[in-house]
């Protein structure tokens, strides 16, 4: 079909709910096609580079309305895949991610199908999701323990919290401790270091949590050392979880070459869109890995492809939800998915499965930029 019209909106960041931590901006591209339909993508919104995004947005847009006939595989084919190597970095490839999932939204509605079905089918029913609880500021320990238990109580069977924010070994230890007391022995506890800069401590604190089970350790240093990643990894029994923050298969494929993770987590709006996913998925699962989706806030239209991705990937486990931003998403979209005891249904409306209101989003501040 021909894409007649690519506008990005940017919502600005909003506390979470009951204000335990402020959520992020959100930019989602909206692509009308000839016909009439309407496509919605979303991007990586990293803090301060929202306006390269846009300005990325706006120049692969001018090429998709330029094309005669525009589909997400002839958008990365002829627009986007060429001009990568000229262009590495997580920004593009989050600029690509929204359009090509907005290509794929209408192609689902335009086949009158859900996206798990023109991408070959789902293998499973519903999506196991992980419950991030995420904190900004750092509440302390007792504070998340508890809050990770009241999730749970809700039906999760994973969580995933950020111990070394605390200010001390002493109280990431704590905030571990007092988290697992709190969830019980049989919920997935995941840990994420956020990129700690002293390898040192990094592997000081995996031998300090040990004891309590983590499910894994995530980012323990930065995605891209990844020496030291393997290294950190063979010496630990911990499972290593890496890859939000880059994008690009070279990557990837270095990654797994060198046994530096057991589980990738690329982001559904930050690594280039589907079918970069569901290449990596095949990577991952050729080296016997796992791929785990990370998700950059979304409830919306990035957290419904993720959950189209991970029904057709046999590798795929848990998807990511952060739990805080539901009544966020809720705010300017409708999405066709139910959230019951720690599992999201699958979409079977066409395309994506959301419907965005745009009156709501220009309330709520956002714009076309």
């Amino acid at each position: 079909m021909r894409i007649v019209a690519v506008t990005p909106y940017l919502i600005p960041a909003r506390p979470g709910a009951d204000g335990w931590s402020q959520g992020h901006s959100v930019i989602l591209v909206r692509l009308e096609a000839a016909n009439g339909l309407i496509g919605w993508g979303e991007a990586y919104a990293l803090e301060h580079r929202q306006r390269a995004i846009r300005e990325v947005i706006l120049t692969l847009g001018g090429a998709v309305t330029e094309m005669s006939e525009a589909s997400p595989r002839r958008f990365l084919d002829h627009v986007a895949r060429p001009m990568e190597s000229k262009h590495p970095g997580i920004d593009y490839a989050a600029a690509v991610s929204a359009i090509e999932i907005a290509l794929w939204d209408l192609a689902g509605k335009a086949a009158g199908l859900p996206l798990h079905a023109l991408l070959g089918g789902a293998v499973k029913e519903r999506i196991p999701l992980y419950a991030n609880a995420w904190d900004n500021p750092v509440q302390p320990p007792e504070a998340i323990a508890a809050r990770c238990g009241a999730m749970c109580r809700e039906g999760y069977r994973a969580v995933k919290i950020y111990p070394l924010r605390q200010a001390t070994l002493a109280a990431s230890e704590a905030v571990v401790r007092l988290t697992r007391e709190a969830v019980g022995p049989e919920v997935d506890l995941m840990l994420d270091f956020a990129v700690e800069t002293d390898p040192r401590r990094a592997l000081q604190a995996a031998r300090l949590f040990a004891p309590y089970a983590p499910y894994w350790i995530e980012e323990p240093v930065a995605g891209d050392q990844i020496d030291l990643l393997a290294e950190f990894r063979a010496r630990t029994d911990q499972r290593v979880t890496t890859g939000e923050r880059q994008a690009g298969l070279p990557h990837y494929n270095a990654l797994l070459r060198a046994r530096a993770a057991d589980v990738l987590n690329p982001d559904i709006a930050g690594v280039g869109g589907l079918l970069r996913m569901l290449e990596i998925g095949a990577m991952t699962q050729a080296a016997g890995a796992q791929l785990s989706p990370h998700n950059w806030n979304s409830t919306t239209v990035a957290f419904l492809a993720m959950l189209h991705v991970c029904a057709v990937l046999p590798n795929a486990t848990y998807a990511e939800l952060f739990y805080d931003y539901l009544p966020m998403g809720a705010d300017y979209a409708t999405c066709d998915y139910v959230i019951k005891d720690g599992f999201a249904s699958l979409p079977a409306s066409p395309g994506l499965g959301v419907e965005i209101d745009e009156d709501a989003l220009a309330r709520l501040g956002g714009v076309s930029v």
